[in-house]
């Protein structure tokens, strides 16, 4: 076991079958916020699942979180761009459309909800119960001050919640985070009603992203990213646990993915910072993401952008 920074690493199993054989991948940095660190990913022999090994612990890997990362953001409406107001609020009505294409109403529980904004705006359309759950007790202040909302501090495996209680269960971008995904997937198995439903969305391991940028794709996101979740294995392990998956759709963050992508790809090139900024600078602009509009309209609708989300139903007892 390493100490760096003071976060301490550990050799794991793979989480969904138990096994230690592995087949290595590659190693990579966090390219997201330049922390420091070397982290590798393997590939399950037995299962295929993928995950991070070793890996930071839990009780210190949050040196890999702090306050400037993104999911804890402000809310909708104190955007000062106009724009970037309409772009999120887009984001969360394409989410909230999906969802009630299956479930009209009802009680929803978002697990990782951050600072809120989602459970915010399902609440707005008057029709959902909401709650949360979130370990970051600075995130929890901000939902429940800036918006009032209801959410349990803690881990899904640790906060006390009632059997077949929600009819909605929410992970956007969660899963992947966590250290012990199986033990997390049970818990809301637990908590569904019977023919409840469970949305959640993980980096695409089949898009054309990862087959385009290798280790550079931003959906490996390292040391963050614990598990890659293969389709073939989520189909596979799934219906064990009385989760049946029915939906697969890249919903939302296509350009937003390739442009972070894009990010960590370049200095590769070795080009120079002035050229990577001038780059970044232009595939970011308005003309350009119009420009890009209907490939990205394609890989979204065929499901080969970097983000996808899984429709699953609770099998009814």
């Amino acid at each position: 076991m390493d100490d760096l920074e003071g976060v301490l690493f550990e050799d794991v199993s793979c989480d969904f079958c138990g096994s230690h054989e592995a087949q290595p991948l590659f190693s990579g940095p966090d390219r997201l916020l330049g922390l420091p660190g070397e982290f590798a990913v393997v590939r399950c022999k037995r299962c295929g699942l993928l995950r991070q090994n070793p890996r930071p612990m839990a009780e210190t890997i949050d040196f890999y979180y702090p306050s400037a990362y993104e999911p804890y953001s402000a809310a909708i409406d104190d955007e000062p761009s106009r724009l970037r107001r309409w772009d999120r609020r887009y984001g969360m009505a394409k989410r909230w459309r999906a969802i009630e294409r299956y479930q009209r109403g009802g009680h929803l529980l978002d697990v990782g909800c951050a600072t809120g904004n989602f459970l915010h705006e399902m609440a707005r359309r008057g029709i959902w119960e909401v709650e949360g759950v979130e370990p970051s007790a600075k995130a929890i202040a901000y939902a429940r001050d800036r918006f009032g909302l209801t959410i349990h501090q803690g881990r899904l495996t640790e906060v006390d919640l009632p059997d077949a209680a929600f009819d909605v269960v929410t992970m956007w971008n969660v899963l992947e985070h966590l250290h012990h995904p199986l033990a997390n997937l049970q818990v809301v198995q637990r908590i569904l009603r019977p023919g409840g439903l469970f949305v959640f969305s993980i980096p695409n391991l089949e898009g054309l992203g990862v087959r385009w940028f290798g280790r550079s794709w931003m959906g490996w996101e390292l040391p963050r990213h614990l598990y890659y979740f293969p389709r073939a294995v989520l189909e596979s392990r799934l219906p064990d646990l009385g989760l049946r998956p029915f939906h697969w759709d890249c919903l939302v963050g296509a350009y937003p993915s390739f442009l972070l992508t894009l990010r960590f790809a370049l200095p590769a090139l070795a080009c120079g910072a002035a050229w990577e900024g001038w780059v970044q600078k232009g595939m970011s602009s308005m003309f350009m993401r119009l420009v890009m509009a209907p490939l990205f309209w394609g890989l979204t609708h065929l499901n080969q952008a970097s983000l996808i989300t899984v429709f699953v139903r609770k099998e009814s007892d």
